[in-house]
């Protein structure tokens, strides 16, 4: 994609609320582009107020190589938000994406997976700060957005968004924004796929842009914390990792989530859980380097999402 940015734009024939919907943000991320193409041919006979802007793929360039950063520039388009209009070829793929289809809406929705270096359960992850909006309740409404959209993990993250995200920029132009992970790996799974969908939709339902949508399969379980995949649990030693825990599974404070051992199997380091809670991310590539990140642990944000 360059700056000359067109998305979709489904608009239904009453006035109502702007949702703004993000998908392959990296190029190496099926899921989001698949649902959000999805939605704009769906949502064209069933939409009954409002608009969704839709840009899917996000990134073209990153899209047609399939990975997760440009070709052309090597900049991953998520941390470069909101963009420069003169800056490098990705800075203006940001500020395009910002300018055309974040600013002026009432909700921003990201469309992201794991892609192909880790393994995350299904989620949905907001923002829960806004300290600085001033008498803007964004956390709170952003919550709201994360709960009806009923992944398998609803995920707070306290504080401002890190530097560069979509999320950021919407932050700061005072737009409630959430975001969705899936199990990623350059493979789609039909229950991740359906659950992107019908998340937007029970959204969309939830702002009266849809007269219904589908009743959720169940209740999130709400983690918190950082959520900041470039800075998980990392490899203490370098080896093979040998997980003994999947994504979504509960685990104790001191827990085995991984061993690294030699190619003879001989162990050289455990990483072991620092708190109790679900593991969010694992790597997949088995050959690790010591200071790669391995996993990231959420703990329970007290209760299950109502």
């Amino acid at each position: 994609m360059s700056e000359q940015l067109r998305p979709a734009i489904v608009v239904g024939p009453s006035p109502g609320p702007t949702v703004a919907v993000l998908g392959g943000v990296h190029g190496d991320e099926y899921e989001g582009v698949i649902a959000a193409l999805s939605l704009a041919r769906t949502l064209a006979g069933e939409l009954v107020a409002g608009q969704v802007r839709i840009a899917a793929p996000a990134h073209q360039a990153a899209w047609a190589a399939g990975t997760r950063r440009s070709p052309v520039d090597g900049i991953d388009l998520a941390r470069v938000f909101p963009g420069h209009r003169d800056g490098g070829p990705t800075e203006r793929v940001a500020h395009a994406l910002t300018e055309q289809v974040i600013v002026g809406a009432d909700l921003l929705i990201d469309l992201h997976s794991a892609g192909s270096d880790f393994e995350m359960p299904f989620l949905c992850g907001f923002q829960a700060s806004d300290e600085h909006v001033r008498g803007d309740r964004l956390g709170a409404r952003s919550q709201r957005f994360a709960e009806a959209f009923a992944a398998r993990f609803t995920w707070r993250h306290d504080g401002a968004p890190a530097p560069g995200r979509s999320l950021t920029a919407a932050f700061e132009l005072g737009v409630p924004a959430i975001y969705v992970e899936g199990h990623g790996g350059r493979s789609i799974r039909a229950d991740d796929l359906s659950g992107y969908h019908d998340g937007v939709c029970r959204v969309l339902h939830l702002l009266g842009m849809l007269n219904e949508s589908p009743a959720p399969s169940q209740t999130p379980v709400a983690v918190r914390g950082d959520g900041n995949t470039d800075a998980g649990i990392v490899a203490p030693s370098s080896g093979y990792l040998v997980a003994r825990c999947a994504v979504g599974d509960l685990i104790r404070i001191g827990d085995t989530i991984a061993t690294i051992v030699d190619l003879d199997g001989t162990c050289r380091s455990e990483i072991l859980a620092p708190q109790t809670g679900s593991v969010m991310l694992l790597r997949r590539e088995a050959r690790v380097s010591a200071g790669d990140t391995v996993c990231l642990v959420a703990p329970g944000d007290g209760e299950t999402c109502r």
